[in-house]
């Protein structure tokens, strides 16, 4: 009966609420994985509300700046150069918001069951070369050198199981980060080892902030001259769904560096 009571506020989504029944045998067994299962629901919506919140105030911003120039332009208020001023803010905005909605949508998909994921082999230092590649005109702009450490692929020792066209995404989430504090040159590694595959990016500049670190992967958390604050989150749900981990941290000379585990493609 105790134990119905607290099913009963599992089913009023009050997760909070629900209280562990001290029982033996299987009742007790079933109580516990109640708790816990009502401990991760309130966990997780928790955290979908903060999401909701974290998004509300996002989208708000560039929208604020669209319709407040749009309106001036409309009343006269902006004429001459001002208003080609304005009128770019209303592009760069609007470019910032398909943006966001996009990697919000990304972020949905993959927290869903929906199959999006194609997995397939993998070859990473393919896949490192194609970043380079993609990466290029940003790197060439700030002036940085992006240097590829990779060991020989030895009868696919680097080849990873996974969805090549996301993974990539993730890495370029991972370098683009890195470029924007990176002084002149950004260090990409592969390699194997007993437990699988590590892919590193390291750069040569500050470091990440060390009260950053454990909520760095989260939705929304922006460091300096952060975007929009999911391009990590973005990397780690990816990575996570292809069955790797991830994590960053600080080097020891210096800089910021993100690695990635993979468990080998069998």
């Amino acid at each position: 009966m105790e134990l119905r009571e607290e099913l009963r506020k599992v089913k009023q989504r009050q997760f909070a609420e629900v209280r562990l029944i001290r029982a033996g045998g299987e009742i007790g067994s079933v109580a516990r994985t109640v708790h816990e299962l009502a401990g991760e629901l309130d966990r997780y919506n928790r955290v979908q509300k903060q999401f909701f919140q974290n998004a509300s105030h996002e989208l708000k911003t560039p929208l604020m700046s669209i319709a407040g120039y749009a309106e001036g332009i409309r009343d006269g208020v902006f004429e001459g150069e001002s208003s080609r001023r304005g009128l770019d803010i209303i592009l760069s905005e609007s470019g910032r918001l398909k943006k966001l909605v996009s990697e919000m949508t990304l972020l949905a998909k993959l927290d869903s069951e929906e199959d999006i994921f194609r997995s397939s082999p993998v070859p990473l230092r393919e896949l490192v070369d194609e970043a380079r590649e993609r990466m290029n005109p940003m790197l060439m702009k700030k002036g940085l050198q992006l240097v590829v450490e990779a060991e020989p692929d030895a009868a696919g020792a680097l080849t990873v199981e996974a969805d090549k066209d996301k993974l990539l995404q993730a890495l370029l989430n991972i370098v683009a980060n890195a470029a924007r504090h990176a002084r002149s040159v950004i260090t990409i590694q592969v390699k194997s080892h007993s437990k699988g595959i590590q892919l590193t990016v390291a750069d040569d500049g500050t470091g990440f902030p060390e009260s950053l670190l454990p909520q760095l992967f989260h939705r929304f958390v922006k460091g300096k001259d952060g975007d929009t604050g999911l391009g990590l989150a973005i990397s780690r749900a990816i990575v996570e769904r292809c069955g790797g981990s991830i994590r960053a941290g600080n080097q020891a000379s210096g800089g910021a560096v993100i690695s990635m585990g993979f468990p080998a493609s069998s």
